[in-house]
């Protein structure tokens, strides 16, 4: 199973291209971490966008490792077909549920095509 690595990217910041990684979806797994600038992933502004490229490919959203909503499970979403996309994200993101101990958020992707994979995060207050 291959992995792959996915920093997330402020889109304030003025000058830096935005670019997407693309993967191959069979078995293959996604951790989406902070910057060293950002220092940890806020859930609550984090939104990740996953665009089939061809094929179809099935994200599921795995579990974190330590905090009180790991019961729940993974989240599986709907197969994202063609040149189709979804974007994950919002208030309601559960980090309680989502988030390893490690500050991560790991995607797993299955299905016979590739999908381009982009994760942004809006900058704190502070920032």
């Amino acid at each position: 199973m291959a992995s792959t690595t996915l920093s997330v990217l402020t889109p304030v910041i003025a000058g830096v291209a935005i670019s997407a990684k693309t993967l191959v979806a069979s078995s293959e797994t996604i951790t989406i971490q902070a910057t060293t600038a950002q220092s940890s992933l806020d859930f609550s502004t984090l939104m990740v966008r996953i665009s089939a490229v061809g094929g179809s490919v099935t994200p599921t959203i795995g579990v974190g490792t330590e905090f009180s909503d790991i019961g729940i499970g993974t989240a599986a979403l709907t197969a994202i077909v063609s040149s189709g996309s979804v974007i994950l994200g919002g208030q309601l993101f559960e980090s309680s549920r989502f988030q390893t101990s490690g500050g991560t958020l790991v995607i797993t992707m299955a299905g016979t095509g590739t999908a381009s994979i982009e994760a942004y995060q809006a900058p704190k207050a502070n920032e």
